[in-house]
């Protein structure tokens, strides 16, 4: 990270806050000044092939990964060294972070060595808003046979559906991103820096709101359901009910004559 437009922008931190807990551990292909913002969350190690940015975050675990050509698709790829994180990385981690190597092409060599990743955890792909790492990003969801959700300049791949309040929270910081990019730079990528539908913050805040509150009610029906259960299950209602046993099989012959 850090070599492109925007080191890991707050929009992907945000994403990545939506889908791991804190302290979750990282895996991320490309270093740089955003992983500082990262380790101050996350336990992270950094695929890194420049030697200039290895230790640049005293906090992050370096696995140095050289670029080397890779065969993919009939294709010449410059990727890290498959070897090298084959033998370093982590035996556990909980999200993966696409942000290298440096380059116009070299990011499909991750999708010629997806065995090496565990694979059952989301992957964020930043610079999804340039055709090469859009197309990485489309053909790892399509490998995988899972869903992909594409925000303005980056994309995430997650093994299980994203709810509405994740979605409009990832949604929500992406559009406050990109409300301070300049347009040359906008239109260097989309065929007009001027959007066709105003962005929508106030609906974006309600869907936050309306699933916090299905939350807060579900919590409160659970929290009555346990207390039912306890009343059902205490030893005094068992108590009464063997006492008063008696009266109600006498009350029903009584009904019965």
């Amino acid at each position: 990270m850090g070599k492109s437009h925007f080191p890991i922008d707050l929009a992907i931190l945000n994403a990545i806050r939506q889908l791991v807990e804190p302290g979750s551990t990282i895996v991320e292909l490309g270093s740089g000044n955003g992983t500082n913002r990262l380790t101050k969350e996350f336990t992270v190690y950094s695929i890194e092939d420049n030697s200039n940015w290895i230790g640049y975050c005293e906090d992050s675990n370096y696995i140095h990964a050289p670029l080397v050509k890779l065969d993919y698709l009939e294709e010449i790829v410059e990727w890290y060294d498959p070897d090298i994180i084959k033998e370093n990385l982590p035996e556990n981690y909980d999200l993966i972070l696409i942000d290298g190597p440096a380059g116009k092409k070299g990011r499909s060599g991750f999708l010629a060595n997806l065995d090496l990743f565990n694979l059952n955890i989301p992957i964020v792909i930043d610079d999804t808003l340039r055709e090469h790492e859009c197309n990485v990003a489309r053909e790892t969801a399509f490998l995988l046979n899972r869903p992909m959700y594409m925000f303005w300049n980056f994309s995430i791949i997650t093994p299980e559906i994203l709810n509405k309040e994740q979605i409009a929270r990832i949604q929500k910081v992406a559009l406050e991103i990109l409300d301070g990019e300049d347009e040359p730079y906008l239109s260097s990528y989309f065929s007009s820096a001027k959007e066709k539908v105003t962005k929508n913050f106030i609906r974006l805040e309600e869907v936050i709101k309306e699933e916090q509150e299905k939350k807060l009610e579900y919590s409160r029906l659970k929290a009555s359901q346990r207390k039912l259960e306890s009343i059902e299950n205490s030893f005094s209602l068992k108590l009464g009910r063997i006492i008063t046993s008696p009266i109600t099989i006498l009350l029903k012959l009584i009904r019965r004559n």
